[in-house]
C-alpha cells in the first residue's frame, strides 16, 4: 500500500486522508464486522490515530466486542457508508475500512482474525 492513501464514502460528504504507512492490514471475520459490512467479513488497515484527517458529517455507534473491548464505528451521516472503527485495545490505531479507500486495489491483506465466526457461504 503507499504510504499515503485517502477515502471516503458512497455520497462523498465524507472524506479522510491517512499521512503514514499502515501498521497492518486484516480481513476480519468477527460478528461486528459482518454487521457493519454487510457481508461475511470485513477488511481494514490500521494507522496511527495521529497520521489522520477526517472531514463531513460523521455519525458514530459504539457498543462493546465480545472480547470486551469498546468499539465505536464511524459511518458517512449521510449515506451510511462505514468508514472507520476504533477499539480501547489498540487505542493510538485507527482501523479503516478497505472499501473506503479511493483506490481500493491498493489494499494489502496481512492476516486475517476470527476466522472461527466465519460463516460457510463466505468463501474469500
Amino acid at each position: 500500500m503507499p504510504s499515503t492513501r485517502s477515502g471516503g464514502c458512497l455520497c462523498g460528504k465524507v472524506r479522510y486522508e491517512a499521512s503514514d504507512a499502515p501498521v497492518l492490514s486484516i480481513q476480519c471475520y468477527c460478528r461486528d464486522c459482518q454487521h457493519i459490512s454487510g457481508g461475511g467479513h470485513a477488511p481494514q488497515f490500521a494507522v496511527k490515530r495521529d497520521t489522520v484527517s477526517r472531514s463531513g458529517p460523521l455519525k458514530t455507534f459504539h457498543l462493546k466486542s465480545d472480547a470486551g473491548n469498546d468499539l465505536e464505528f464511524g459511518f458517512c451521516g449521510e449515506c451510511g457508508s462505514p468508514i472507520y472503527k476504533t477499539t480501547t485495545l489498540a487505542p493510538e490505531l485507527v482501523f479503516f475500512f478497505a472499501g473506503s479507500l479511493d483506490d481500493p486495489a491498493t489494499f494489502t491483506l496481512e492476516t486475517k482474525v476470527y476466522e472461527d465466526r466465519r460463516q460457510p457461504w463466505d468463501e474469500s
